[in-house]
């Protein structure tokens, strides 16, 4: 095979690589092709070209070529060093009728070391004296400048110092000595025409070497050769994923009809921001923005890895402002009041650009070809001429923009994702980046305003409740919002699936002030339960919170006060709220023109106690039955409970004074055989004693069984006191 050797970044070695070229370059024979190695005929690179690309909004972009290749056909593919990693993880590659062969490209090892395996070393700088001597014991031709011919093998190259012939100076001179079949024979060596290496495959590694010492140069690219094999004509695709910045999406809402003219609908625009910054030219190429965040990960397979340390950045505090609204999680929020049924797909009317935007065009096709013309914006639509933002065109802005911008994107799922292809061909230089509508139709939604006293304590915030009435998922970005024609704020918006809402707030509405009261703590309620075991005692505070909304303005206002949510607590005042988030409820306020409105929040926030039925001791238990606050059927069943319990209490108790009474009895008959030991057998205190024995030993027998009966009863009603037990469910 041929050899490919790997390149790197070699400061110190290239900085004399001229030097080395102008001193050697003499002494390079004609290339040769090496017998075990053929070469398929190589296809330049552009007959791959770029035909379709798919970035991601998680930093990665997959880009498939397509072309035509003749028989075995080599492809090279120059890429940048920082890219290899994704080409080699991600590389695709299909042969119509074909067969794919390995991909070549140059190992990443230091070029010094590479240089060093060749049999000629042209790792350091030198001269082509150096060089010989480097090559001693080499076959070589020499052809002089008056066309003589030596051949033999390098000695050595020595310099001598010989007088001139005008003068009596010196000159340095560098002569070559080489062995033949007429002996030693030296050449000076700037009489030598060519110097040939006759060795071939010395001749082909020396060439090698070189080849690579100028590869090296460049150090942020690599090319990867795609090998084909096959017969005739036929078409190969290549695909990989590599690193691209993020496709972005800003949007323009416009609300407020003609000159505010109430019941308009809604029209919303949305502009992907897309950049080309690989080295290659977007031609006609079929473009799909996907909007999702799919793993991607870069793994260095293509040097050696070192286990690094972790980089730790600092904290940031981000700005509170502008300000993202949440999603809902609970409720939807309701029916928007002014909402129309826009159509499910991108639509408009052809016509000129809005916004003044102008840049060139060219229909391809029957549609708008997009390219960027310097630092132009696409456009797309025929050129027309540019609109001022004057108060005429402020008054019917929403029919211009309707007119102007039309959607050249159809959305479909992707598996999990969501992709906008672009109907028509995108055409964009490398470096340079455009500007496409993905979006352009009439939405769903209404004007609000949007009260959190946590963000402001006295005035809300004016916002549009967007309802994705779109078959499009709208990707989250910024919102420029004109309301009747004039800029009213801007927005930020996440991600907002069809069918969903959003609320995007743009503005402070100094038209309403409002004001939150509280919360305050509201009585103390306590509640008993019985549950398998167990007495619940639940404590519950309430929480009232008051907000007074005052309404300046002349027309009625849909005010959204967000109050905070906690998991622990639970919502009895409204007894539903309009929606929740995750950390809010939303509570819609009404609020008239020229009025006030109020509203109340209670909440219940529970603190629950347990205690063990069995592990309490009776006279704690005895005390929750003369609470006034327990139901009488808990006190009935606690009642109830302490009673088994008593009774298993009593027989533990009885069989412990029998056995008891055992252990007496035997320390007794332990007095009794000590004192009859020193008496005599025939005497009538011993026969007492006797008889007292005797006596003994029947009362033990009786309470051994007697003990033996009450443990088993204990043990019985213990068994019964925990049955109860466990069957009492009572709540409150």
């Amino acid at each position: 095979m041929l050899r490919k050797p790997a390149s790197h970044h070699f400061p110190l070695l290239f900085e004399r690589r001229s030097a080395l070229l102008a001193g050697v370059i003499a002494l390079v024979g004609t290339a040769t092709t090496r017998a075990d190695a053929p070469t398929p005929a190589p296809v330049r690179g552009t007959n791959l070209p770029v035909k379709a690309v798919t970035l991601f909004s998680s930093g990665v972009s997959y880009t498939m070529r397509e072309g035509q290749v003749s028989g075995d056909a080599t492809v090279p593919l120059t890429f940048r060093t920082t890219q290899i990693n994704d080409i080699l993880k991600s590389l695709v590659l299909l042969d119509e009728n074909g067969t794919v062969r390995p991909a070549v490209y140059a190992a990443k090892d230091p070029i010094g070391r590479t240089l060093q395996s060749f049999a000629v070393d042209v790792s350091q700088p030198t001269d082509r004296a150096g060089l010989l001597n480097r090559l001693r014991g080499a076959q070589v031709v020499v052809t002089t400048l008056d066309n003589t011919t030596l051949s033999g093998q390098i000695v050595g190259v020595e310099t001598r110092q010989i007088p001139t012939a005008k003068d009596d100076k010196t000159a340095t001179v560098d002569l070559l000595t080489i062995l033949g079949d007429a002996g030693l024979q030296t050449v000076r060596l700037d009489e030598a025409r060519s110097i040939k290496i006759a060795d071939e495959r010395l001749n082909r590694e020396f060439k090698d070497a070189l080849s690579l010492l100028a590869a090296g140069s460049d150090d942020k690219r690599r090319q990867v050769t795609l090998r084909f094999d096959g017969t005739g004509t036929r078409k190969v695709t290549v695909g990989y994923v590599s690193e691209a910045p993020l496709w972005k999406i800003s949007y323009r809402l416009l609300i407020g009809g003609a000159a505010g003219k109430a019941g308009a609908k809604p029209y919303l625009q949305g502009w992907a921001i897309v950049e080309n910054t690989s080295d290659d030219d977007w031609t006609n190429v079929r473009l799909s923005l996907v909007s999702g965040r799919p793993v991607s990960f870069i793994q260095d397979l293509y040097q050696p890895l070192y286990l690094p340390r972790p980089i730790v950045p600092p904290d940031v505090i981000a700005s509170p402002y502008p300000q993202l609204a949440e999603a809902n999680i609970e409720q939807q929020d309701p029916g928007v009041r002014n909402a129309a049924n826009a159509p499910a797909s991108g639509g408009g009317y052809p016509g000129g650009s809005y916004g003044g935007q102008r840049g060139a065009t060219a229909l391809v096709n029957g549609r708008p070809q997009y390219f960027a013309n310097g630092n132009a914006v696409a456009s797309i639509s025929a050129a027309s001429p540019s609109v001022a933002m004057d108060a005429a065109v402020a008054t019917n802005m929403l029919g211009l923009a309707r007119q102007s911008v039309s959607s050249d994107a159809s959305g479909t799922h992707a598996g999990e994702l969501f992709q906008y292809n672009i109907n028509s061909p995108v055409t964009l230089p490398r470096q340079q980046a455009a500007m496409i509508p993905v979006v352009a139709q009439d939405i769903s939604g209404e004007k609000v305003s949007v009260y959190n006293a946590d963000e402001d304590a006295r005035y809300p915030m004016n916002a549009f409740r967007i309802q994705n009435s779109t078959a499009l998922h709208l990707k989250g970005g910024p919102i420029t919002i004109f309301d009747g024609g004039v800029y009213a704020g801007d927005a930020r918006m996440e991600d907002v699936p069809p069918g969903d809402s959003r609320l995007v707030t743009y503005a402070v509405d100094l038209s309403v002030q409002g004001e939150r009261q509280g919360p305050f703590g509201s009585g103390l309620e306590t509640s008993f339960a019985l549950h398998r075991g167990l007495l619940v005692i639940t404590h519950r505070e309430r929480h009232e919170t008051n907000y007074l909304l005052k309404n300046k303005a002349d027309q009625p206002r849909l005010v959204i006060v967000e109050h905070p949510f906690n998991a622990g607590c639970r919502l009895i005042e409204p007894e539903k709220a309009s929606s929740r988030t995750a950390t809010h409820y939303r509570f819609d306020v009404p609020v008239p023109a020229g009025k006030t409105a109020k509203l109340r929040v209670v909440t219940e926030e529970p603190i629950s106690q347990t205690i063990g039925l069995l592990d309490t001791d009776a006279k704690s238990l005895e005390l929750y039955t003369k609470r006034g606050d327990i139901s009488e059927k808990v006190k009935t069943a606690l009642r109830d409970v302490l009673a088994r319990r008593r009774k298993v209490q009593e027989l533990q108790s009885a069989a412990g004074a029998a056995e008891a009474e055992v252990t007496s009895i035997g320390t007794d008959q332990e007095r009794i055989r000590k004192n009859m030991e020193a008496l005599d057998h025939s005497s009538a205190l011993y026969k007492r004693y006797v008889s007292q024995l005797d006596g003994q030993e029947t009362r033990i027998q009786a309470l051994r069984s007697e003990g033996n009966r009450l443990r088993n009863a204990a043990s019985q009603a213990d068994q019964e006191v925990r049955a109860f037990i466990d069957t009492l469910d009572l709540t409150p």
